[in-house]
């Protein structure tokens, strides 16, 4: 690969490349980097040719430590350009935001961070060997970071400190002005972990970083915190440059030890940590990583399909952002009649007292979206409608009867009329302010078929809504375990229960149906929701029924409801029904075997709890279907 002959960054890296990376091929931290090629013969052809492979599901970038230099040297002085995320990616990574992984998508554009992701492990840069039949460098942050300081003050550049302790900065601070004297350090900021856990806290830090206005910023949080910090504040920050390099703040401070050039050649950088720190290490090589590796291994290809575009067109309801709404009664709604940004839709079940506080909180998000509403209300008395009636332009019809969940989301749905997309909500909810806004937000940047809030309960703490696709391990684990062990492998349970999933956007398989927005040409493709599962299980079979669409659904934390769980009560019969249900989703859904398998472990749940109530009805009815046709179904008492 021949560099420009005319730009500063190149003349540059000729002058900084040969120092760190010699001739013979071994960087100054050990590892084995190979010079770029100087001819333009097949080899450069083929290596231009093949820039992204996909290594288990991540989008890595082949570059030789030149280029990548080059590219994150241009980036930071370019002042239109947007903000470039750097990271390199080992086995950690891929076990993070590979197949299968939490974290899948959420580094994909379009983003406000673009992301450059270069090869760190020794396997990584094995299985891109094989993929293309050529050798790559691995360009670890430990590696890269020596060049970049020399670029940026070369360049004069100013580079920024996010992360490590305050005593580590400190000795870098003073290694720096030893060494490095012509380095411009724009700051130094050392986070407590709550702060970054804080979306308000990690907004005013991103602003503190622009004041102190940083072109590049050296972000050492761990992984995956540090890409995920990035993707959602690094704009925020005003860098022009990112690199999301882990534990380079310990290097430099010297506080942790390279790997001698004999164990890092040969793939053994891993024992060198692992001997290092075991406590801190071992569960991440010793268990983690086989995993990531058969990932990598089983998901890997020359093809890094990795969302140029979303992975489905852009609903036209999402491809701009909401306007102001026109010549209306501010906080009024528009009637089923007009399209609107949002047509929300509710079920209640003696819910007067309720509904008041979720039309008020609605009506503050029609200050700036376009949004009709429209209630069915099952309830067998005239209190709920009555209360309803007072808010003349909420579009309120009575179903004649208890449809259930699902018959009530289709009774409402079929007189909503057009909209852009459709929002689900429990009548008991409370939507902050800008919560609409945010997770269309979402959905139009994400390019997903269905977007889920945050929930929070009555003392602002967060609800674990998120939930992952049931299966027989997962129901035996919630069985076993139920709530009492959260930090358990997520293969064995179906609730997500990590704090950390709550803070940061990322696909799911589902979520509880308090708050769905769902886009239009989802909606279209689905269909009506399913009424055999008359409440509970609706939603995992609807979401099921999106994904399988080729639709994602995504969870937004900047998207806020307090849920206070007034909904549908709880009796014998309805925790009977809820695990009835559940094997009603198995039977449509999974082969006889394996549903007759997740029927055993949902009975196995229900019998470890004989002594609570309900629990001895659900395991019953779990046991002989034929008392399924005495459980709460649909009915039908007056015309609609």
């Amino acid at each position: 690969m021949l560099l420009p002959k005319v730009t500063p960054t190149g003349d540059l890296l000729r002058r900084v490349v040969p120092q760190v990376f010699p001739r013979g091929g071994v960087a100054a931290g050990g590892l084995h980097l190979q010079p770029p090629p100087r001819s333009a013969g097949d080899q450069g052809a083929a290596r231009s040719a093949t820039p992204w492979v996909s290594l288990g599901g991540v989008p890595v970038k082949l570059m030789e430590a030149e280029g990548a230099l080059r590219e994150i040297l241009d980036r930071a002085s370019s002042p239109d350009a947007p903000p470039l995320g750097v990271c390199s990616a080992n086995l950690d990574h891929v076990r993070h935001f590979g197949v299968g992984s939490r974290w899948i998508g959420t580094l994909d554009p379009p983003g406000p961070v673009e992301w450059l992701t270069l090869i760190d492990g020794a396997p990584l840069a094995t299985e891109a060997r094989r993929l293309t039949s050529e050798k790559w460098p691995r360009l670890a942050g430990s590696d890269l970071i020596n060049p970049i300081l020399e670029g940026a003050a070369r360049q004069g550049l100013r580079v920024g400190f996010l992360g490590g302790s305050e005593k580590a900065q400190e000795l870098i601070a003073g290694k720096l002005a030893a060494e490095r004297p012509e380095l411009g350090v724009a700051g130094w900021w050392a986070p407590a972990r709550a702060t970054l856990g804080d979306a308000a806290a990690s907004r005013e830090l991103a602003g503190k970083i622009r004041e102190a206005a940083p072109d590049i910023l050296v972000v050492g949080l761990g992984k995956p915190r540090q890409e995920l910090w990035i993707a959602e504040y690094g704009h925020l920050t005003g860098a022009k440059v990112l690199l999301a390099f882990g534990a380079v703040v310990d290097f430099l401070a010297g506080n942790i030890r390279r790997a001698p050039v004999w164990a890092s050649s040969h793939g053994l950088e891993w024992a060198w940590r692992l001997m290092l720190e075991p406590r801190r290490l071992a569960r991440r090589y010793l268990v983690e990583g086989p995993e990531a590796y058969m990932k990598l291994r089983m998901a890997s290809s020359r093809d890094a399909a990795f969302g140029i575009v979303p992975e489905r067109p852009l609903p036209i309801s999402t491809q701009s952002v909401p306007k102001p709404v026109p010549s209306r009664a501010p906080g009024s709604f528009l009637p089923t009649t007009d399209k609107a940004d949002v047509a929300v839709v509710v079920v209640t079940y003696n819910n007067a007292d309720d509904v008041g506080p979720l039309i008020a909180g609605l009506r503050e998000e029609a200050a700036t979206l376009s949004i009709k509403v429209v209630v069915a209300d099952n309830s067998p008395d005239e209190r709920t409608f009555i209360e309803l009636l007072g808010h003349p332009d909420v579009t309120a019809l009575r179903t004649g009867g208890n449809l259930g969940y699902a018959g009530g989301i289709n009774a409402a749905v079929s007189v909503a009329g057009e909209a852009a997309s459709y929002l689900v909500l429990n009548p008991d909810l409370r939507v902050e302010r800008g919560a609409v806004a945010a997770m269309i937000k979402r959905m139009r940047e994400s390019g997903s078929g269905m977007v889920v809030p945050v929930l929070l309960d009555d003392e602002g703490g967060v609800y674990p809504s998120l939930r992952r696709e049931p299966g027989v391990l997962r129901a035996l684990g919630d069985a076993a375990l139920g709530s009492y062990v959260k930090a358990r492998p997520a293969w064995l349970s179906e609730m997500d229960f990590d704090p950390e999933s709550y803070l940061h956007g990322h696909r799911v398989d589902w979520a509880t149906g308090a708050a769905l927005l769902i886009s239009s040409e989802a909606a279209r493709a689905v269909g009506a929701w399913d009424e055999q599962f008359f409440l509970y299980s609706e939603e995992t079979d609807y979401c099921h029924r999106v994904r399988e669409a080729g639709f994602s659904v995504w969870f937004e934390p900047a998207a806020r409801m307090w849920h206070e769980g007034g909904g549908s009560g709880t009796s014998p019969q309805l925790a009977a029904l809820m695990s009835v249900n559940r094997v009603r989703y198995a039977a449509k859904y999974f082969r006889p075997g394996r549903a007759l398998a997740f029927r055993s472990a949902v009975l196995a749940a229900e019998v470890a709890r004989l002594n609570k109530p309900g629990h001895r009805d659900a395991a019953l009815a779990v046991l002989n279907q034929r008392r399924w046709e005495a459980l709460p179904h649909a009915t039908r008492t007056t015309t609609p």
